[in-house]
C-alpha cells in the first residue's frame, strides 16, 4: 500500500513503462521491421515448428518448420527474428516474346504407371514440369518451391505455317490401321508429329508437352549454279537454272519429318553456302534436276542452247530451252509433288560455253562480221561489174570475130598435120614390128641356151655329189669323215702341243684324238706326242684325194 502512495514508486513506474515501450518500439521498428525494395519479394522460413517429412523442403503451414509456400510482396513487413529468418529475391521478369516453364520442387512424385504412359507433367500437388506456362510480365516465385526457364515464344508468319509435335498424349501405337492417314502423322490427341498444321500467329509453349516448327509455304526462287549436262555433241554444259518452288501447306509435317535430321528445316537459298544448308533444294529439288538434266539434255546439240544475241537462228536457240525446260517440269513436278514439294517453275537462263566451244562461236563471230564486210564489197564489186559488162561485151564480140577467123584458119592447119603425122605414125608401127619379131626370135636363142648351161651345171653338181657320196662310203661314219678332214686340215699347222692331256687348250682336240671306229686307238699319253693321222682305206683314201682335188677350196 505504501508503494502505490508513493511518488517515487509511481515515477519509477512511469518511467519502466515508458523504457518498455519505447523498447518495444525500437524492437519493433528496428528489429522486426524488414523493407522489400520494388521489383523485390520476400520468402519467409519459420524457425521453429514440426520437422518436414523427407524429401520435402517447403512447409505447408507456419506449425512447420521451413520455408514457407507464400511470399510477399514489397513494401514494409515485421518479422520476429527469433522465429523468423527470410530472403529477398528479384522479381521474375518474362519479357516479351519469351514465356516462363515452371518446375514444381515439392508434393508428391508421378505415379510409375503415368511415366510408363509416358505422362511427364505434374498435376496439382505432384512434383514436376507444370503444363502451363507464364506468359510475359512480373512474377514474384518462390526459388525453393520452383525451377523455372525462359524460353522463346514461336512466331508463325503470315506467310508460314506452323508444324505441331505433341511429346505428351495418348501413345500413338494405339491407332487403329488406316491407309488413308499419312505415315508420318497422328491426330490430335497423340503423340508425335501432328497432321493438322498451326495458323499464323505467337504462340507461348512449354517445350516439355509440345513444339512448333514454323515452315515458309511461300514461293522461293532459287538460282542453281552447279547443273552440268553432256550434250549430244559431246559438250559439256553448264546452264544457269532458276528453279521457283515451294513447300504445299497441307504437306508441310511431312516434309519436316522427311527431310529434317534435328527438326529445323533450313529453307533460305540465296547463297550458295545457304543453299547447302537447304535441305529441300539438296535432298529433293537438286537431285531430280541434275538426273533428269542429263537425260533430257542429252538430246540437243550444244550449238542449240548456245547462239548469240542477234545471230540468225536465235528463235531456234530459244525454242530448244523452252523445249527443254518444258521436259525438265514434266519429269521434276509429278516427283517432288510426292515429297511434299510444289515446283512452279524451272528456268534456263545463260549457259557457260566450254572453251573450246567458246572459241569456235568467236570465230563463228568474227567471220559473221567479215561475211558482212564482204557482203557490201560484193555489192560495190557488183555494181563495178555491170559497167564493165557493157564494155566487155563490145570488146568479146570483137574479140569473137576475130577468133572465129582464127578458128577456121586452125581447123584447116590442124587438118594438115593430122594427115601428115598419121602418115609418120603408120610407118613407126610397122617399124615396130619388124623390131618386135626380132626380138621374140633373140629371147627363143637366149632361152635355149640357159637350158643347156642349166643341165650342164646339173650334171656336174650330180657328179660331185657322187663322189663326196663315194668318198663317205670309205669312212666307218659320216663322223669319221669329217674328223679326218679336220685333221689334215690342222696337221699342216701344229706340230706338237705342249700341254697336259687335262687342260682346255688339250679338250678342244679331245673329240678329234680318239681313234674311228674300227680302230684300235694308242695308250692314252701326254699331249706333248706328235699328232698322228689315223689310217684308212686305200678305197677311202683315194676318194678323199679325188675330193680335194675336186674342191681344193675346202
Amino acid at each position: 500500500m505504501d508503494f502505490w502512495k508513493n511518488p517515487k514508486a509511481w515515477g519509477a513506474l512511469a518511467i519502466a513503462v515508458v523504457a518498455l515501450i519505447l523498447a518495444w518500439q525500437f524492437w519493433h521498428w528496428e528489429i522486426d521491421r524488414v523493407e522489400v525494395p520494388a521489383n523485390k519479394y520476400l520468402v519467409r522460413v519459420h524457425r521453429w515448428g514440426k520437422d518436414l517429412p523427407p524429401g520435402e523442403i517447403v512447409a505447408p503451414d507456419e506449425s512447420s518448420k521451413g520455408v514457407m509456400l507464400e511470399v510477399s510482396q514489397e513494401g514494409r513487413h515485421f518479422l520476429n527474428p527469433l522465429i523468423w529468418d527470410y530472403e529477398i529475391h528479384d522479381i521474375v521478369n518474362v519479357p516479351p516474346g519469351k514465356c516462363l516453364v515452371l518446375t514444381r520442387k515439392y508434393g508428391n512424385e508421378i505415379p510409375k504407371e503415368r511415366l510408363a504412359q509416358g505422362d511427364v507433367l505434374a498435376h496439382e500437388g505432384e512434383r514436376g514440369i507444370v503444363r502451363e506456362v507464364k506468359l510475359p510480365g512480373s512474377y514474384r516465385i518462390n526459388p525453393y518451391a520452383y525451377r523455372w526457364d525462359v524460353v522463346n515464344a514461336v512466331d508463325i508468319g503470315a506467310d508460314q505455317v506452323g508444324v505441331r509435335i505433341l511429346k505428351v498424349g495418348k501413345d500413338p501405337r494405339e491407332l487403329p490401321a488406316d491407309p488413308k492417314r499419312p505415315r508420318y502423322m497422328v491426330p490430335e490427341g497423340y503423340r508425335g508429329v501432328q497432321e493438322t498444321v498451326v495458323r499464323n500467329g505467337t504462340y507461348y509453349l512449354n517445350p516439355y508437352v509440345e513444339s512448333i516448327t514454323p515452315i515458309e509455304v511461300r514461293s522461293h526462287r532459287a538460282e542453281l549454279l552447279d547443273i552440268e549436262f553432256p550434250s549430244r555433241d559431246g559438250f559439256n554444259l553448264k546452264p544457269q537454272v532458276l528453279v521457283e518452288y515451294q513447300v504445299q501447306r497441307d504437306k508441310a509435317p511431312e516434309v519436316l519429318v522427311r527431310l529434317t535430321d534435328e527438326g529445323i528445316l533450313h529453307q533460305a537459298d540465296s547463297t550458295p553456302a545457304q543453299q547447302e544448308q537447304n535441305e529441300i533444294l539438296q535432298k529433293v529439288i537438286l537431285p531430280h534436276i541434275r538426273g533428269y538434266a542429263r537425260i533430257e539434255g542429252s538430246n540437243f546439240d550444244a550449238r542449240d542452247f548456245i547462239i548469240t544475241a542477234g545471230a540468225a537462228g536465235n528463235e531456234k536457240a530459244a525454242n530448244t530451252r523452252e523445249r527443254l525446260q518444258k521436259a525438265l517440269l514434266a519429269k521434276v513436278q509429278p516427283r517432288c509433288l510426292e515429297l511434299g514439294i510444289d515446283i512452279r517453275a524451272v528456268l534456263l537462263g545463260e549457259m557457260k560455253p566450254p572453251a573450246d566451244l567458246a572459241e569456235q562461236i568467236s570465230q563463228r563471230d568474227l567471220a559473221r562480221v567479215e561475211q558482212q564486210r564482204n557482203m557490201v564489197k560484193i555489192g560495190q564489186l557488183k555494181e563495178m561489174q555491170k559497167l564493165k559488162s557493157i564494155e566487155t561485151l563490145k570488146e568479146q564480140n570483137k574479140q569473137k570475130v576475130e577468133a572465129n577467123t582464127r578458128l577456121e584458119v586452125a581447123k584447116t592447119q590442124a587438118q594438115q598435120n593430122k594427115q601428115v603425122e598419121e602418115s609418120k605414125l603408120k610407118q613407126e608401127l610397122e617399124s615396130a614390128q619388124i623390131k618386135l619379131d626380132a626380138a621374140k626370135a633373140k629371147a627363143t636363142g637366149i632361152v635355149a641356151k640357159g637350158k643347156a648351161e642349166a643341165a650342164v651345171i646339173d650334171l656336174n653338181n650330180e657328179a660331185e655329189v657322187a663322189g663326196l657320196r663315194k668318198a663317205v662310203q670309205g669312212f666307218a661314219s659320216v663322223a669319221t669323215f669329217a674328223q679326218y678332214h679336220v685333221l689334215t686340215r690342222l696337221a699342216p699347222s701344229l706340230r706338237e702341243i705342249f700341254a697336259s692331256d687335262e687342260s682346255d687348250f688339250a679338250k678342244i682336240f679331245s673329240g678329234y684324238m680318239n681313234s674311228p671306229a674300227g680302230i684300235p686307238s694308242k695308250a692314252p699319253g701326254a699331249l706333248s706326242e706328235k699328232l698322228t693321222m689315223p689310217k684308212f682305206t686305200d678305197a677311202a683314201a683315194e676318194a678323199a684325194r679325188r675330193d680335194n682335188k675336186a674342191n681344193p677350196g675346202r
